[in-house]
Parts: C-alpha cells; sequence; structure tokens
C-alpha cells in the first residue's frame, strides 16, 4: 500500500511524485515538474524550506539537498510546505506513492504554511477554493477504495463546512498523524488470530499445569535444562555472528581501475570487533555483503539520518546503496537477521528513529538493547564511508 501525497491549491490538486536526495551544498534544492528540467517557481522557497538554520527538511532528513517532482506547476505562496513534509515523511518511511492512486492505497491532500521555528501549522488563503476544486477528485478515489484525507490548518475551521474528508491540524505532529501507522493498522489476519489465542488460552493453561505436574513426577532434570545448556542457548540466540558464522560474513567492494567503473577489482574488507574497515567512497562502484543462507534479512540503519532500509540480495549478495554527492562521511550499521522482522516490527524501528532528537543519538548500544527486545536473532555490523582517499 502507498501514501500518495497532494499540494492542495487554487488550480487544483498537484501530486508529489518522487523525492531524491542530492546531498551537495554546491546544490540547491530544485522543485521539478513531471521529471522534466521544467522548475517550478517554489524551487527557492523549497530550497529555503530545506536548508538547516531556516528551513527543516535537512534536520529532519538528513540531506542538505533534494529534488522533488511534482505533477504540475506552483507558482507562488507557502502552502505547500505542510503537504511536502508529509511527503518527505512518508519518503522516509518507504511508502511515497507516485500519484497514481489504485485500491488499497492512501492519499493526503494539503494545505498550510509552516512556522518553521515551533513547527505550528499557519492560516493560508482561499481554502474553500481548493477544496471544493479536489472535492470530486476525492469522491472518485473514495469510490476506487482508497483511503482519503483533506488536511487543513486549524487556523482556517471557520472557512468551510464540517466533512468527512477533512481533518484539522495545527501543528506538524498533528500532521504526521494522518500516515499510516503499522504498529495500530494490523492485518485482520492478525487480529483474527489474537481472538483465536484468548478464545482458547484456557487450554493452553491446562497443559502448562500438566507439564509442571510431570515434571515434579519425574524429576525436573529431565524436563528443565541445566543453567549453563541455557546460559548458551541465550546467546547463540541473540549474537548468531560468533566464531564460524563471522568467517562467512563478508563486505566485497568493486574498486574502480581508472576514472570510471568500466573495469572494476574486488576486495574484501577486514573484520574486527563487527566493525568493516573504512573504505572510501570514490574509489567505490558496488558494495555488498555476502552472508550465510541462513541470513534472511538484512537492514541498513544509517547514524547520521533516520534511514531505515531493508536490503534486498542478489547473486553477489545484499546490495548496499551507495550515497552520492556526499559532503561528509557516510556512518551506518548492517543489522543480519535470521528470521526477518515483520513490516509492523521494521515499521516500530522507524519510529524508534524518528522518537530520537537527532539522527546521531542512534548508538551501536541502543540499537542492540532495542533489537533484544524483537525475540530475533540479530548480529549489528557498523561500517563507515569516508571522503578522503
Amino acid at each position: 500500500m502507498k501514501t500518495h501525497i497532494f499540494i492542495a491549491t487554487t488550480q487544483g490538486l498537484v501530486a508529489i511524485q518522487n523525492i531524491t536526495p542530492i546531498d551537495d551544498e554546491d546544490i540547491s534544492s530544485v522543485v521539478s515538474v513531471n521529471g522534466t528540467s521544467t522548475t517550478a517557481n517554489i524551487s527557492s522557497s523549497y530550497h529555503n524550506f530545506v536548508k538547516k538554520g531556516v528551513g527543516i527538511i535537512h534536520k529532519m532528513f538528513g540531506a542538505c539537498s533534494y529534488r522533488v517532482d511534482i505533477s504540475a506547476r506552483i507558482d507562488q505562496g507557502n502552502s505547500w510546505q505542510v503537504a511536502m513534509y508529509l511527503a518527505h515523511l512518508a519518503q522516509a518511511k518507504g511508502i511515497l506513492g507516485n500519484g497514481e492512486v489504485r485500491q488499497g492505497d492512501r492519499v493526503i491532500c494539503a494545505t498550510g504554511e509552516v512556522n518553521t521555528t515551533n513547527l505550528q501549522v499557519l492560516a493560508v488563503n482561499e481554502v474553500p477554493v481548493k477544496f471544493e476544486l479536489a472535492q470530486s477528485q476525492l469522491t472518485q478515489w473514495t469510490a476506487l477504495g482508497a483511503e482519503v484525507q483533506f488536511l487543513l490548518p486549524q487556523a482556517n475551521q471557520s472557512e468551510i463546512q464540517p466533512n468527512t474528508y477533512i481533518k484539522l491540524i495545527s501543528n506538524l505532529e498533528q500532521a504526521a498523524t494522518a500516515l499510516p501507522n503499522s504498529i495500530q493498522e494490523q492485518s485482520t489476519s492478525n487480529i483474527k488470530t489474537k481472538k483465536l489465542v484468548s478464545n482458547n488460552s484456557r487450554y493452553i493453561i491446562t497443559g502448562v499445569v500438566v507439564l509442571l505436574v510431570l515434571a515434579m513426577f519425574f524429576g525436573l532434570s529431565k524436563f528443565i535444562p541445566s543453567d549453563n545448556s541455557t546460559q548458551q542457548s541465550v546467546a547463540e540466540k541473540n549474537n548468531i555472528s560468533t566464531g564460524d558464522t563471522n568467517l562467512k560474513i563478508q563486505l566485497v567492494a568493486q574498486l574502480k581501475q581508472s576514472k570510471t567503473c568500466a573495469q572494476t577489482s574486488s576486495q574484501s574488507l577486514s573484520l574486527s570487533n563487527k566493525s568493516f574497515a573504512e573504505l572510501a567512497l570514490s574509489q567505490l562502484c558496488e558494495l555488498h555483503l555476502q552472508t550465510p543462507q541462513a541470513i534472511g534479512q538484512l537492514l541498513l540503519i544509517a547514524q547520521d539520518a533516520y534511514t531505515v532500509l531493508p536490503l534486498k540480495r542478489n547473486q553477489p549478495g545484499w546490495q548496499i546503496p551507495l550515497p552520492k554527492n556526499r559532503l561528509a562521511d557516510r556512518s551506518y550499521f548492517l543489522v543480519t537477521i535470521v528470521n526477518p522482522l515483520s513490516e509492523e516490527k521494521i515499521e516500530k524501528l522507524r519510529l524508534y528513529r524518528e522518537a530520537m532528537a537527532k539522527p546521531t543519538m542512534l548508538t551501536e548500544a541502543a540499537l542492540v538493547i532495542w533489537l533484544q527486545t524483537q525475540d530475533v536473532e540479530f548480529t549489528v555490523y557498523s561500517h563507515k564511508l569516508v571522503l578522503k582517499e
């Protein structure tokens, strides 16, 4: 399910189609129309909305500049700011749609300016016109089977009649609640399973009592493992990268042989205390983590941004995306997991990250503590990509 973000304007709804981090201070953030070289007149205002010091996007989402594609021109005003913030948040969660709504998707239309000091949502002009122009499209999406909301500043409440689509917001925290939260929105099958467990709990309790009686009768030693074996079991469960497994974990880089990646050489990075040797970005073409087949999932968790990204396994291994146009080193964690975390648990991890005032507040110890609460077998590795040779 995707979440599509639309800016409500006096010319109709404008979709935010894509967001690409540029992360280069020499390049200004830009808003382009339909993926072309045509730029919208709000580009300079959007650049300020991103820029650290006056804006909020760089501080919240990590990159110092971005390219945003929208479906139509927007020439003036700041009422696009709430929708743009939501689009960045959706992109960070990996759920941003491209404006092509399908059954089961979520649609958020928004208008509102942001006070970048206190994150309050300010009143904007022409709200009745914006809603009237959007209403027929909202009805069509609802008939299609999409979940639709229209976000308005609380300060504009008196200008429009109550409507089932309308959600009033006074700050960005309230606006963010419009995005799907998989922690709260469990699937029907999960809910049914919980009810089934609840209905049959008395049978489970009875079975436990019978086992305890048998244990007491025949001797506890036959049913309960020794302390040493229990401790060994726990250690194996929470730290799978011991001895033999570590030998099978390799971070393999494809390095340039010349100025381009036309010819490359392969290099396996050394591993010490679960930290791979640093690597220069300028010489890097591709990067893969090779793991045993028992590893069912690999998460990349950035230390300088709120990124939590499940990676894909291909023939060379788990492919690690390379940052472009970096102005600073990139430090990140790689978490190998035997039994993959569900989408619900990954969303919990994202929310755990976003609750931190700064991305850099995530330490390896804090990450390990969180993972230990998820009842999974995992190992945390660290790595740094550096700008200097």
